[in-house]
């Protein structure tokens, strides 16, 4: 069992074709008792297109989201992978390596009807494919048996085998003890933020998580958007810690205040924590549970 937080910051890309659009952040954030997804909403398509879209999903009771390409035009979408890779009965490891298998699958044959298609866009999106950053990942939440767990497939191109390797991330599971935050995206001023805090920087609460996308909504404005979504699931399913209006996932309610307000003091103690910066990393709303979020383990 892991009790560091576990945080996933993902840059959502997507694609349509003849266009590639530009990079966003989300965050997934996990402890023992809970995964958070959080996520900023605006999509760029081509040079002007610009729109305001739910960058979370809900997939056969699975909750994900994804980076890299997301989609391209009508005839590919690596949230497909999820429905794939949930269809048949299994553990949440089998699952999750399904859903890997699909995603590489999908991927490849996209690629292989782009190439014959239409070679210039091929080109771009080899172009990017050789950077230093994954082709497309997707972070995945769901309950099993009470207990929140979260999958990451990161889909990479080889340049040396010239083909795409998958690799699988369960958490709890194989992820490192250790593991903090995944360089995915822009991340140039989270990652000072959180090492120049002397101390590991609390990051549990709806409030933190959104002063952490807002940083690079302030650094690309042209890339990252509010409003800033944000979503938790434990072991009693699934409720919206911030909601900008622009989301809506079948089940998902909000987070009720208790009766009896927990103390402030309790709050600023609990283990919400990032012990290690270890990847790439964006709106203005904000909700009661801001105040209370911070007090579930």
């Amino acid at each position: 069992m892991l009790n560091s937080t576990q945080a996933f910051v993902l840059a959502l890309v997507c694609f349509v074709p003849a266009t590639l659009t530009r990079a966003t952040t989300a965050i997934a954030l996990r402890s023992r008792y809970r995964i958070v997804l959080a996520a900023d909403s605006l999509a760029r398509y081509g040079m002007n297109g610009r729109a305001t879209e739910c960058k979370l999903f809900e997939i056969s009771g699975v909750y994900a989201t994804v980076s890299g390409l997301a989609h391209y035009g009508t005839s590919y979408r690596a949230t497909d992978a999820i429905r794939d890779g949930f269809s048949r009965l299994g553990t949440f490891e089998d699952h999750v390596s399904a859903t890997a298998y699909s995603l590489q699958r999908r991927t490849e044959q996209l690629l292989a009807q782009v190439e014959q298609n239409n070679p210039a866009e091929y080109r771009a999106l080899m172009l990017k494919a050789n950077r230093p950053a994954d082709f497309v990942q997707l972070a995945m939440a769901q309950s099993v048996n009470g207990k929140p767990m979260l999958g990451v497939v990161q889909l990479r191109w080889d340049g040396k085998q010239n083909r795409l390797r998958s690799i699988t991330s369960i958490c709890p599971g194989n992820c490192g003890r250790d593991t903090g935050i995944f360089y995915l995206g822009y991340w140039e001023r989270i990652k000072p933020y959180v090492a120049d805090a002397g101390q590991p920087r609390s990051v549990g609460s709806a409030a933190s998580i959104d002063r952490l996308i807002r940083m690079e909504m302030n650094a690309h404005p042209s890339d990252v958007g509010a409003p800033i979504n944000i979503l938790e699931v434990n072991s009693s399913g699934a409720r919206w810690l911030q909601n900008g209006g622009n989301c809506s996932l079948p089940g998902v309610g909000w987070y009720k205040l208790p009766y009896a307000p927990v103390p402030t003091t309790i709050l600023s103690s609990l283990p919400w924590r990032i012990f290690r910066i270890a990847g790439r990393l964006p709106g203005a709303c904000r909700s009661h549970s801001d105040i209370v979020a911070g007090s579930l383990p």
